[in-house]
């Protein structure tokens, strides 16, 4: 059954890879001979022909500015603990292998590439950059979709190995008791600053759930429902998700959970549906992408408490990473 989900993902790869195309009326952006200090603001370029889905770096103080250009192209990227990861789309040579995971430094060298099957969808690196996750869709192309399937790997960025090849190996728990199911899917994993520790969703039925797990042990266990594609805070104690409101046919609202009181907040400021697993620009506010017609996407930042209204924040980006001060 697996084999048939990666080859039916590996049509959908390439059907995606023939309809994605750069946008038509942004402009070139200004560009850096050198990368920013850090702390600065990583993403994937939707703006143009010229840097078309390559990964720019720029200052947070003026990240719709000047950015510096580097050499990598990738679907989603993310870095952390100075090292980084790529998905990108693998070139003919490399068949039959359709994307690559690829790791990187801060100097923005290869270190190694992983095989990966399916849809890029998520990805993120724990703050000391030792363990990176990656989300892909075997089936379907999105997450309002009935029947997708997901498959959600994590890797060991020191030894450049998987620490767990699908997060359907866990041990979970719920309510103490040992919980499992044929349709388990899990996505959206968020690293603590401890270097074991990580979140995600793990969906059953009609439910979504949020998880608590270990790299090393392999087990987790359920800690709250209706969660989806968690993002930690940067002081760990808030996670930012999005969450269904009004059934199937709704939208997903931004809210945040507090861990210590399970309480919810939404951000009700964000009137519109956000499918995206959101990042965390500081502890006050979250950047996340919404489609525009002409750039594909652009990057926007809400206040948590909702004191300010969302804002562009870079015209023609994806999927933002904040590189802080090591």
């Amino acid at each position: 059954m697996r084999i048939a989900r990666r080859l039916l993902a590996a049509c959908i790869v390439l059907t995606a890879a023939c309809t994605s195309t750069p946008g038509t009326t942004a402009k070139s952006r200004s560009r850096l001979a050198s990368p920013p200090p850090a702390p600065y603001l990583m993403f994937v370029d939707m703006s143009s022909s010229d840097t078309f889905k390559h990964v720019v770096l720029a200052s947070l103080s003026d990240p719709a500015g000047p950015v510096f250009v580097t050499p990598l192209v990738c679907e989603r990227v993310y870095f952390a603990g100075g090292r980084g990861l790529c998905l990108a789309e693998a070139s003919a040579d490399d068949l039959p292998v359709r994307q690559w995971a690829v790791a990187f430094d801060g100097s923005f060298e290869t270190r190694h590439r992983f095989p990966l099957y399916g849809v890029p969808s998520r990805v993120r690196i724990s703050p000391g950059g030792h363990w990176a996750a990656t989300t892909l869709f075997e089936n379907g192309h999105s997450y309002a979709e009935r029947g997708f399937s997901t498959m959600t790997r994590v890797f060991d960025l020191e030894a450049n190995a998987v620490a767990i090849d699908d997060l359907e190996e866990l041990a979970v728990t719920r309510n103490g008791a040992v919980f499992k199911a044929a349709d388990f899917n899990f996505w959206g994993v968020t690293f603590a600053r401890d270097a074991d520790t990580f979140y995600a969703t793990l969906a059953s039925g009609d439910r979504d759930y949020l998880i608590r797990g270990g790299v090393t042990t392999k087990s987790a266990s359920v800690i709250h429902e209706g969660v989806e594609c968690p993002s930690l805070s940067p002081d760990n104690r808030r996670i930012a998700f999005k969450k269904r409101i009004g059934g199937a046919r709704g939208w997903w609202q931004i809210v945040v959970l507090d861990l210590e009181t399970m309480a919810e907040k939404p951000m009700w400021s964000e009137t519109r549906s956000v499918d995206d697993q959101v990042e965390w620009l500081d502890a006050a506010h979250v950047m996340y992408h919404l489609a525009n017609g002409s750039t594909g996407a652009d990057i926007w930042v809400a206040a948590v408490d909702g004191s300010t209204p969302p804002r562009v924040l870079v015209p023609g980006g994806y999927s933002p990473a904040v590189v802080p001060l090591r």
